[in-house]
């Protein structure tokens, strides 16, 4: 009687630990499947916005260059991409040291670094670069920090 409430037991401790082992382990992995997901969101949202800025300082420029104004529909439409656009890059500036590489992040800060100009066309020409710099170093950052790294179990098989 005694042998088999030991093996009952011990039974039941491999279970008990067996359970622990694989809550554990499925736990870290949706902790950070989440973080992922987070980070996939931030770079998604961040290289739309520095998308439609360039979108936004290449249309001004281009007219600028051209001494012609734009019509009141496509300035309203190009206000529209700047107010929804450059809110959104300055608070990933922002919190980009949470959510991005330390070279993303120092490219979104030196993006937002004011130039002092004399000339719209050379603000507009610098803002220019500067946003299409950003977005180039933003998306060489998102490819390799976005990369799926195998688990430890894809690692043994």
């Amino acid at each position: 009687m005694t042998d088999m409430l030991l093996e009952l037991l011990k039974l039941a401790s491999v279970g008990v630990v067996a359970g622990v082992f694989s809550s554990a382990l499925a736990n870290r992995d949706h902790r950070q499947r989440k973080w992922w997901e987070l980070r996939v969101t931030a770079y998604q949202g961040v290289i739309e916005a520095l998308s439609d800025l360039i979108y936004y300082y290449d249309k001004h420029y281009n007219a600028a260059i051209e001494y012609r104004d734009l019509s009141e529909d496509s300035e309203k439409m190009l206000s529209a991409y700047w107010e929804q656009s450059f809110p959104s890059v300055r608070k990933a500036a922002d919190s980009g040291a949470f959510l991005f590489s330390d070279k993303a992040n120092s490219a979104l800060k030196d993006f937002m670094q004011d130039e002092k100009t004399e000339w719209y066309i050379e603000h507009l020409d610098i803002t220019l670069f500067k946003a299409k710099k950003c977005l180039s170093t933003v998306i060489e950052c998102s490819k390799k920090d976005l990369k799926l790294k195998p688990s430890w179990l894809e690692r043994l098989l």
